[in-house]
């Protein structure tokens, strides 16, 4: 039977070990991607980011200066009047300049307009819905499939761009026509899509459960284990390389994301749009490394290693002292029930330090740590208060002062 109970408790790990990264990735595409609101909520700040304004407005204005050709266009005004006075060839660099960046500035205004953010709102909505369609094999809206290209349609932009130019007066850019080809900006190659369709529709079923599934596999690992407290330490090394990985392997991500986009307009923002996109992700990657090494040195602590033994005694040595020098008072006086309710307060304690690393809508190293120390004062707290109940049972610490101490005796 011992056997079995160890062969479990090594598959339940093995398993887990397997399914944490699955299941980390899984819960960010579940959370980010798949969710339209969510995904809107993350991604509808780079509209006020300026590297991607900066970058949407240069790729524009660029697309737009090629259909108008400013060259041409001053040859229609001047006409033969540059042969007659040769000097206005001077300003013509002048005029040329002013027109780029009277062109940049309109592009830029409505770039960062209100109206770009109802665009880019609009955008980012169809687009996320677009994008599941093309994983579910439906590959019509805003974002489609163009051999093996995911492309976005820019053509809402660019008739809001003429129509700005219109109203500051350059009336002949009603009449700019730009190719389709320009007015489509590939967001990713995607030569394995059918594989990616077939991953989807197998494992999206599943993806939410599966982060919780890995943590309970491990939960069941170390309950089944023989020493638990090297279960647990085991647990949180393996847990550590697993947020190790995905930090390491985000930060790849990074670089590759950031050569795929590097040909095109959101090239120079790729960086800004990966960790917007991946905010949470990569947070959860630091955070399973942090909680890791948290669980290790948990499990090291109840173990059976010398030194642990050794730091335990000489903590409980501290824990002592310190009881002892409490005041008797209320707080005392509870000290037996607490030392009843320890167990119990201690699996209080870790809940509590859950509820705090995932409250909110993100997980921050910062927070995890703050909830690692609260938790390590309250856990101080639990060991001084025992300890005080077990001095007042052996009659180690001082009883409570009589009333008629210091009274002369009655003859």
């Amino acid at each position: 039977m011992t056997r079995l109970r160890v062969v479990a408790s090594i598959l339940a790990f093995a398993l887990a070990v397997v399914l944490l990264p699955v299941g980390i990735t899984g819960f960010w595409a579940q959370r980010t991607v798949t969710d339209t609101e969510r995904f809107l909520e993350t991604v509808d700040p780079l509209s006020e980011d300026a590297e991607i304004q900066t970058a949407m407005a240069t790729y524009l204005a660029d697309r737009i200066e090629e259909q108008i050709n400013p060259e041409q266009l001053l040859d229609e005004i001047f006409g033969d009047l540059v042969k007659e006075r040769p000097s206005l060839k001077l300003i013509e660099p002048v005029i040329l300049g002013a027109i780029d960046s009277l062109i940049n500035q309109v592009t830029l205004r409505i770039v960062q307009s209100d109206q770009f953010q109802g665009l880019w709102s609009f955008a980012t909505t169809a687009a996320q819905r677009s994008l599941m369609a093309i994983l579910q094999g439906d590959d019509d809206g805003p974002v489609n499939l163009d051999g093996d290209s995911i492309v976005l349609d820019t053509s809402a932009l660019f008739e809001a761009i003429k129509q700005g130019l219109v109203d500051r007066g350059f009336g002949f850019a009603a009449n700019i026509n730009v190719p389709q080809t320009d007015q489509q900006i590939v967001l990713l190659e995607a030569p394995q899509l059918a594989q990616l369709r077939t991953i989807y529709s197998l494992a999206s079923p599943v993806l939410t459960y599966l982060l919780f599934l890995s943590i309970g596999l491990f939960v069941l690992s170390v309950a089944l284990a023989r020493r638990r407290p090297r279960a647990t330490a085991l647990v949180g090394v393996a847990t550590a390389i697993i947020g190790l990985g995905l930090v390491i392997g985000l930060n790849v991500g990074r670089q590759t994301f950031d050569n795929t986009l590097a040909t095109t307009p959101l090239g120079p923002a790729s960086t800004v749009f990966y960790d917007t996109l991946l905010k949470f992700l990569l947070n959860a990657a630091s955070v399973t490394l942090l909680l890791g090494l948290i669980i290790f040195v948990c499990g090291w602590w109840l173990s059976r290693s010398a030194i642990a033994l050794e730091l335990r005694a000489t903590h409980r040595k501290l824990a002592e002292r310190t009881a002892s020098a409490l005041p008797v008072g209320p707080i005392t006086h509870a000290s037996a029930k607490v030392r009843s309710r320890a167990r119990g307060l201690r699996i209080g304690i870790a809940a509590i330090f859950v509820l705090i690393v995932v409250i909110g809508a993100d997980l921050t190293v910062t927070r995890t740590i703050i909830a690692a120390l609260i938790s390590l004062l309250l856990l101080e707290i639990v060991a001084v208060m025992s300890a005080r109940a077990d001095l007042d049972e052996s009659g180690s610490t001082p009883a409570p002062a009589d009333a008629s101490a210091g009274s002369p005796p009655s003859p």
